[in-house]
């Protein structure tokens, strides 16, 4: 069987494209292999690694964790009700990473910080 990666549908061997989506579809391991990664994604917890000043940061620093590999969220305070009011008491925001990935994301933003790229 081949299966649709975009809308999950099941097809015979001898078709090759989704006639929902248009897409290409994939053999039945490929398909397995899809499956289980988005199982570990759904659990996947995210913790706060860093409290950024202002998107600027939150985005070089984004950047950075996701050149090593680290799945990143950034997370802003920004609230239209108070029209940023408090911002300044708690930064822009926060980023945040699975809780997996925690120790090695300190280190990339420890060694991102150390070169200068930006200013703790």
């Amino acid at each position: 069987m081949n299966y649709c990666l975009k809308c999950g549908a099941e097809f015979f061997d001898d078709i090759d494209r989704c006639s929902e989506c248009d897409e290409a579809l994939v053999s039945e391991q490929v398909w397995q292999k899809s499956v289980a990664k988005k199982k570990t994604e759904d659990r996947e917890f995210f913790v706060k690694v860093k409290t950024v000043e202002n998107q600027f940061e939150a985005d070089t620093v984004k950047d950075a964790l996701e050149k090593e590999g680290i799945p990143v969220l950034v997370r802003s305070f920004h609230d239209t009700s108070f029209n940023g009011i408090f911002i300044p008491q708690k930064g822009w925001g926060i980023i945040l990473v699975p809780d997996e990935h925690l120790k090695k994301a300190e280190g990339v933003i420890e060694e991102f910080y150390r070169q200068g790229d930006l200013t703790t």
